[in-house]
């Protein structure tokens, strides 16, 4: 299988660099960086306040990158994420790939959190992304082609207390491309693919134990749960980033274009059962169920009509 994208100009999309935050520079982010470089793209590496050291750009290099370019970007600030995509277009050409990989989170109870502070975590998880999905998007339909991939996360499917904002925001981004993509398909530029992916339990500033350290002062029970969950992020980030190179040649858009895919599965395996998930369109999506015979699917909407009801005695 070649994985060749020698003529694709990749964006890897980071946020504010700090201990909270990943992006291009950080342990996935440079993951994806490094698979795509071997893959030959054309590099765009994302920062923002900390730009990456040099000897980075030529392990880019030497790895195969056709090209490596360093643009500053505040992706949850939609003028910054304009300059961004007309600073890509002028300087190396259309964009092929976009990789949004910036994620930050707000670990501890909600209640004790600065609503400023929460936004921030959406404008960086939801809205960055969406900003720069929608600035290519035109370029991708003029061109009928182009892959856009959203680094999700488990947390988004399932509920994780005391990380609610994360949790919240990937959910919705995971919701955000799936419902675009139906969009994409049904307007006729299908051929334009994007996925929702679960880079893997990664070690990471996330994830690292010291990165709890004094959130749960008040709840020490909860933070000791919370350690031993995060003992068992063992994951590679490079499956998220050969996953990521291998979606945006297009292999799997039969089988999951649009969807949530999780990198501890094999892709390869799960690509050659593609009629089995175009025919159930809950597998790789957030869905939810009801007891009794209530569809999801638009509920009552879809029963004949009720009587009027009226109070009796009135």
């Amino acid at each position: 299988m070649s994985l060749g994208l020698s003529s694709e100009t990749s964006l890897v999309c980071r946020a504010n660099f700090d201990s909270r935050t990943l992006g291009s520079a950080g342990t996935i982010g440079r993951a994806l960086a490094e698979c795509f470089a071997v893959a030959g793209a054309k590099l765009v590496l994302i920062f923002n306040r900390t730009p990456a050291k040099p000897e980075f750009k030529e392990q880019c290099t030497k790895l195969g990158a056709s090209s490596v370019t360093f643009i500053q970007c505040n992706i949850s600030d939609l003028t910054s994420c304009r300059e961004l995509v007309a600073k890509t277009e002028k300087s190396v050409g259309s964009i092929d790939v976009l990789i949004n990989n910036a994620g930050v989170d707000h670990l501890g109870p909600l209640h004790s959190h600065d609503p400023e502070r929460l936004l921030d975590g959406l404008a960086v998880n939801l809205l960055g992304p969406f900003y720069l999905a929608r600035l290519v998007m035109p370029s991708f339909m003029r061109r009928k082609q182009g892959c856009i991939i959203n680094i999700a996360s488990r947390g988004g499917t399932t509920d994780i207390p005391f990380n609610t904002i994360y949790c919240t925001s990937k959910a919705a981004l995971i919701r955000l491309t799936s419902c675009w993509q139906l969009e994409l398909d049904l307007t006729g530029y299908d051929d334009i693919h994007m996925y929702a992916l679960h880079p893997g339990a990664v070690p990471s500033e996330l994830t690292s134990s010291g990165s709890t350290a004094g959130f749960f002062a008040e709840y020490p029970h909860v933070g000791e749960m919370l350690l031993d969950t995060l003992k068992n992020f063992k994951d590679s980030p490079y499956l998220s980033g050969m996953a990521s190179v291998a979606l945006a040649t297009g292999i799997a858009k039969g089988a999951l274009k649009g969807k949530y895919f999780d990198v501890q599965q094999d892709l390869d395996d799960v690509i050659t059962q593609a009629s089995e998930i175009r025919a159930d369109p809950e597998l790789y999506t957030l869905n939810t169920k009801f007891l009794g015979d209530l569809e999801n699917d638009g509920g009552t909407e879809k029963r004949p009509a009720e009587d009027p009801f009226h109070f009796p005695g009135f």
